[in-house]
């Protein structure tokens, strides 16, 4: 098992499609399941559920065929419901309250990243939220709050030489 785990939340994964051109994102996304296949990215299965949710049938999705086909191996670490609750009593604002009634990524994400962290996993989280609302706290402060590093997808990219914005 490596020592430092990427955890990508389901906006990291939609914003390869925005920041990457459309005939790179095969090999963005193949450079990403390497990551995945040596345990160094995962996601939890409520990110692929997310993914779900927002797909355009009429468009070939390449983020949600990722997340499709590396689910199995990206989802393989457990987020234990008392984790998910823990996190819940230390963010609750990460509930988006316009979402009622809808299963969200983020508090399994953040739950997955906090598993890993108490297991002695150098963990990142990957998103690409960063503003708050008045009543909705975004990831990017909820990552603080809990003392867990938080990247946006393009400095990862970068920084594991996978794609680098204009080369």
């Amino acid at each position: 098992m490596p020592d430092e785990i990427a955890v990508k939340d389901t906006s990291s994964i939609i914003q390869v499609r925005r920041i990457v051109a459309r005939a790179d994102q095969p090999s963005v996304f193949e450079k990403l399941t390497s990551l995945v296949t040596t345990g160094k990215l995962a996601f939890p299965k409520e990110v692929l559920k997310e993914l779900e949710r927002w797909a355009n049938p009429e468009t070939q999705d390449f983020p949600l065929e990722w997340a499709r086909s590396n689910a199995p191996l990206a989802s393989v670490h457990s987020v234990p419901l008392e984790t998910v609750r823990a996190v819940l009593a230390e963010v609750p604002e990460i509930l988006d309250p316009d979402k009622d009634g809808v299963e969200e990524a983020d508090p399994y994400v953040l739950a997955l990243a906090m598993r890993l962290q108490n297991e002695g996993y150098q963990v990142t989280i990957l998103t690409e939220e960063r503003k708050d609302r008045p009543d909705k706290m975004s990831m990017n402060t909820a990552c603080g709050v809990l003392r867990i590093p938080c990247l946006p997808v393009e400095t990862f990219l970068s920084r594991n030489g996978i794609w680098r914005r204009g080369g």
